[in-house]
């Protein structure tokens, strides 16, 4: 009480009462003061976390096309991102590498069918019977 009566001039005439409101207002302020500093540590702590926890390459695609549709890097940065990243995914997926693209127009070569053990019946006569 005495550093307070120090604080505030001697020509404000402090009771019992306004003392007592002062101080409550004081502890209702640093109250709200820690309570905001705190919630503003969790958010930064939360939003850290979510950042490391979701690293994935489907993540930073989904990043990178927002960055991409709002201009924020140009369309060659992100196929280039887009091919790193799929390639990852791929790793992780475990899925092999598609075959290279071929020439405009050339038409891909097809895998051989599997070997079943059956055998194709030999082409008959013809009958001269032929679906419409």
């Amino acid at each position: 009480m005495v550093a307070l009566e120090a604080i505030v001039p001697s020509f404000v005439r402090i009771d019992e009462r306004t003392l007592q409101l002062l101080l409550t207002s004081l502890c209702l302020v640093a109250a709200l003061l820690v309570a905001a500093i705190v919630v503003a540590l969790v958010n930064r702590w939360r939003r850290q976390h979510d950042v490391t926890e979701d690293l994935s390459p489907n993540a930073e695609l989904a990043h990178y096309r927002s960055l991409y549709e709002a201009g924020t890097i140009s369309q060659e940065e992100f196929e280039r991102l887009r091919a790193v990243l799929s390639a990852r995914m791929r790793q992780e997926l475990g899925v092999s590498q598609p075959p290279p693209a071929g020439r405009i127009g050339e038409k891909p070569v097809e895998p051989p069918p599997p070997e079943t053990g059956i055998q194709r019946p030999p082409d008959g006569p013809d009958t001269g019977i032929r679906p419409a």
